[in-house]
C-alpha cells in the first residue's frame, strides 16, 4: 500500500514574495514618492507665506498703534531687511526688536517705501507708502502683497 507524507508537499505559494515582485512593488513606491514629495514642499512655502505675511502686518500695525498711541512720545518704524524686520523707537538703534522671515520666503518694498516705514507720533501717518510684496522662492506664483498707506493703515491682499 501507497502511504504519503503529508509532511513533506511542497506548496509553492508558501515561499514568500519573489525578487521580480518585489522590485516592481519598490519601483511603484518610488513613483509615487516622486510625485507626492514636490507638493508637500509647496505646501510649507504657502503656510510659511501666509505665517511671514500675517506677522508682517502686525509688527507695522504695532508700530503703527504704538505711535498713535503717543508711547514715550515718539516716532515708531519698522526696518525691512531681507531676513528680517526690525520694529525701533524715534530711530534705528533704538530699542531695536528684530523678527527673523522665513528662509523660504523673499521679501521686497516698492520705490515708496524704501527699507525703513516710519509712523509719526500721534497721527501715525507716515511718508513711507507702498507696498511690500512676499513671495515662496520655490513657487514664485505664490504672493502676498501689503500695502500701506500715507494714513498709517496697513492691509494685507
Amino acid at each position: 500500500m501507497l502511504r504519503m507524507n503529508t509532511n513533506k508537499i511542497y506548496n509553492k505559494f508558501s515561499g514568500g514574495f519573489t525578487l521580480i515582485e518585489m522590485a516592481i512593488v519598490l519601483a511603484i513606491l518610488g513613483l509615487l514618492v516622486a510625485i507626492v514629495i514636490p507638493s508637500f514642499g509647496k505646501i510649507g512655502g504657502s503656510e510659511a507665506l501666509d505665517t511671514t505675511a500675517l506677522s508682517v502686518v502686525a509688527i507695522l500695525q504695532g508700530a503703527n498703534s504704538s505711535a498713535r498711541s503717543s508711547d514715550h512720545a515718539s516716532d515708531y518704524g519698522v526696518r525691512i531687511s531681507n531676513d528680517k524686520l526690525t520694529s525701533f523707537r524715534d530711530a534705528y538703534g533704538t530699542e531695536n526688536k528684530e523678527y527673523s522671515i522665513s528662509n523660504l520666503i523673499t521679501i521686497s518694498t516698492s520705490t515708496g517705501i524704501g527699507t525703513d516705514i516710519i509712523f509719526n507720533n500721534v497721527s501715525g501717518t507716515t511718508t513711507a507708502s507702498g507696498t511690500i510684496t512676499m513671495t515662496v522662492l520655490n513657487d514664485q506664483t505664490k504672493t502676498s502683497i501689503i500695502r500701506i498707506y500715507p494714513t498709517g493703515v496697513v492691509e494685507r491682499n
